[in-house]
């Protein structure tokens, strides 16, 4: 029984690697680049840049906020460092209710320059849900319409690929991780 035991913990913890499922998500990412689905190809589109993205909600006023916040400052270090060719940043909303007027006022509310920061929605269930699953985000329904979800940094390399997850407490982190990403991986479908 103990050995049974043993087996699952390691089975469950990826070779007694990470504590959590969520650590085990980015390991699994960083070690395996995952493809994306067809619509998350079309919301990031195609122009060479590795992406930054996250998932949010517009009406959200915990996390969600501070994904824009860690945005805005994001998007003033890319034009300030001149970056703007290699990174860009995609924010992505599962709620149904962010149609593309209320992402265009959310943008503009956040200072979101256009060619460096796009918002967008899945209108269509089958396809929010084949991007959310290959990203691996939770979205579970809460009171009073909002919702409570996983959150980090998503890096999309030069080739579609999601190849690495970053902490959303780690911005600085996260825009760096980017930048090697954009100097090491072949511009590809992206």
């Amino acid at each position: 029984m103990c050995a049974v035991g043993m087996a699952a913990l390691y089975q469950g913890t990826m070779g007694f690697e990470v504590v959590s499922t969520e650590d085990g998500r980015r390991l699994a990412v960083s070690r395996q680049p995952r493809e994306l689905p067809a619509a998350a190809e079309r919301m990031l589109g195609a122009d060479g840049r590795v992406a930054i993205v996250v998932f949010f909600y517009s009406s959200c006023n915990a996390v969600c906020s501070v994904l824009g916040t860690e945005f805005q400052q994001m998007q003033q270090e890319i034009l300030r460092r001149g970056l703007q060719r290699e990174v860009r940043l995609v924010s992505i909303s599962f709620d149904p209710r962010d149609t593309p007027p209320v992402l265009a006022n959310y943008a503009k509310r956040l200072h979101a320059d256009p060619a460096l920061w796009r918002m967008v929605s899945v209108d269509r269930e089958l396809e929010r849900k084949a991007v959310l699953d290959a990203f691996g985000i939770v979205v579970l329904p809460a009171p009073l319409g909002e919702f409570q979800h996983n959150a980090a940094f998503h890096l999309v390399d030069t080739q579609g690929r999601l190849a690495r997850i970053d902490d959303y407490e780690e911005p600085a982190q996260a825009l760096e991780h980017a930048l090697q990403l954009a100097r090491t991986t072949p511009r590809g479908r992206l």
